[in-house]
């Protein structure tokens, strides 16, 4: 089993569990932490070992919204050698649904590496995907 934090920009975090466990129910091991106007990455890194020192021993996830931001710098400090700490950013609602989904069922690295391969398949455009199928039915 795979523990969670969310971690983002403002009350993102919060609201994107909100949103899972409307789809879901109430789900467990997903922790969000709240990143507030005028604290920096090292308060984050501070709430994330709070949380982690809780499941000292568990595998984490660490999804953040953003790339370079402070919730993934914070992240990335502390997964730096530690493989038992994954980090992905992109934090999405199709991304979180699939984290609640499988982390019970996978390992993080092999949890880390799915959200890798369908990253991709989260954004779609409808104008995109209606002209692919009018192609597609010219094609038949």
């Amino acid at each position: 089993m795979v523990k969670v934090i969310f971690c983002a920009h403002g009350d993102l975090a919060v609201s994107m569990l909100n949103s899972v466990n409307m789809v879901y129910g109430a789900t467990q091991n997903i922790t969000p932490l709240l990143f507030n106007r005028g604290e920096n990455a090292e308060n984050l890194v501070e709430k994330m070992q709070d949380v982690m020192a809780k499941s000292e021993h568990s595998s984490w996830l660490i999804a953040v919204d953003l790339q370079g931001g402070s919730p993934y710098n914070a992240a990335a400090r502390l997964a730096f050698g530690k493989s038992h700490i994954q980090v992905i950013s992109g934090l999405s609602l199709p991304l979180a649904l699939e984290i609640a989904d499988n982390q019970q069922t996978m390992t993080a690295k092999e949890l880390t590496d799915y959200l890798l391969e369908i990253g991709t398949q989260c954004v779609q455009s409808f104008h995109h995907q209606q002209c692919c199928e009018e192609e597609e039915a010219d094609f038949i």
